[in-house]
């Protein structure tokens, strides 16, 4: 993403600051400030960084902590430690294993979060895979959605395949996809089973309405329903279920009213 031009390295390893410009290589493993936009092959940051302009990179390294107050651009963009982004994120490979937060959009081709995420923007994506917290107030779009702990959201989750397992409290308002399975985590331990019986049993998956083509809930509550086949799981409390091929309602769950309607 660099001039090929060969640029100078840049380290910091106590205090100082970076001006405006392109170099090859800058690896920050002090207290570093960088003073405008900057274009680099790779950053990495295992200290602390500040950067007050526009990011442009192959890779996005940082185990310590960063704070980015303008757009990033990256190929790789990897977080183990802290970073906050107030504008765009815009990168092919994005791996969250610590904390990241970002106030503007995050347009991604694979999301992958082990630790947690929360943007004040939308998620636009090819595949989004997330086992620790999620949270995109503006919504999310991609092709596959696979969730494995907590998720919250304000707007839409559209996607062709959505999985979600939650665990803790989760919201989203609209769901719309081909395939949509919500479950509830299922600890294999035999104390977290306990915890699980004494205070998950309870924990369901919140949402407004949910559309799409073939539909598997349990321990989910939403208002209205809409798919081809839908399988109604243990403890879900749904308002309306329309369906146009088939519906399973299991005993446990509380469905008001459901209806088969034409295609």
């Amino acid at each position: 993403m660099t001039s090929t031009m060969q640029q100078q390295d840049v380290k910091i390893s106590g205090s100082g600051t970076i001006s405006a410009g392109v170099y090859n290589d800058l690896k920050i493993s002090g207290s570093g400030t960088v003073l405008g936009d900057i274009e680099c092959e790779d950053i990495k940051v295992s200290g602390s960084a500040k950067f007050n302009g526009r990011i442009k990179s192959n890779r996005f390294d940082c185990s310590g902590s960063t704070k980015c107050l303008s757009d990033v651009e990256t190929n790789k963009f990897s977080i183990s430690g802290s970073s906050f982004v107030e504008g765009k994120l815009k990168s092919d490979n994005v791996d969250i294993s610590g904390s990241f937060k970002t106030k503007d959009d995050v347009l991604v081709e694979r999301l992958k979060v082990s630790g947690s995420m929360k943007t004040e923007g939308s998620v636009k994506a090819e595949t989004v895979s997330i086992s620790g917290s999620f949270s995109a107030k503006k919504g999310c779009e991609c092709e596959l959605f696979t969730v494995n702990g907590q998720l919250n959201m304000d707007g839409l989750l559209n996607a062709e395949s959505i999985q979600i397992t939650h665990s803790g409290f989760s919201f989203v308002p609209e769901l719309g996809g081909e395939t949509i399975e919500i479950s509830l985590y299922s600890p294999r331990n035999f104390f977290r089973n306990l915890f699980s019986a004494l205070f998950l049993g309870k924990v369901r998956f919140k949402t407004k309405s949910i559309e799409g083509s073939a539909i598997k809930l349990d321990h989910t509550n939403a208002d209205v329903v809409r798919g081809d086949t839908v399988t109604i799981g243990k403890n879900c409390t749904i308002g309306l279920v329309e369906y146009t091929e088939d519906v399973q309602i299991h005993s446990s769950a509380k469905v008001k009213e459901y209806k088969r309607i034409e295609k």
